[in-house]
């Protein structure tokens, strides 16, 4: 049984960049459903959700891995407080709010799974000749 091959670099980065791509789409779109805010709680949304998207996109880096996890970490308590707490502003329906969470979750998820599993800076070694 063949051994499963990490991914090599260049494939991991077009993976996050994808990601980021779709997911970037995604949470300008459910921004947009955000008509009713005032602009005070407008800006306050959208400096969390920058914060969690730049974070995100630093654990890439890999420089002090630890300190960007843990604040990625705070800004998903941030998130979650926001939903749990009287911190939602009254007119951010709950709809509204649980799909920003459930976009930048996922992201999270998905960019943490990716930057997180194995990498390979080798080339791929060509396939072995099959035995008779």
């Amino acid at each position: 049984m063949r051994q499963p091959r990490a991914a090599t670099r260049a494939r991991k980065t077009g993976a996050i960049d994808g990601l980021n791509l779709f997911f970037g789409a995604l949470l300008g779109a459910n921004l947009g459903t955000l008509q009713g805010l005032r602009l005070v709680h407008y800006m306050m949304m959208i400096a969390v959700l920058a914060g969690m998207v730049m974070t995100l996109r630093m654990v890439s880096s890999g420089d002090a891995r630890g300190r960007v996890l843990m604040l990625l970490a705070f800004y998903g308590l941030l998130l979650a407080g926001i939903v749990t707490t009287e911190m939602r502003p009254a007119a951010l329906s709950p709809e509204d709010l649980h799909r920003l969470v459930a976009t930048m979750g996922v992201w999270i998820v998905l960019g943490l799974v990716i930057e997180l599993s194995p990498t390979s800076d080798d080339p791929p070694a060509p396939p072995a000749p099959e035995q008779p």
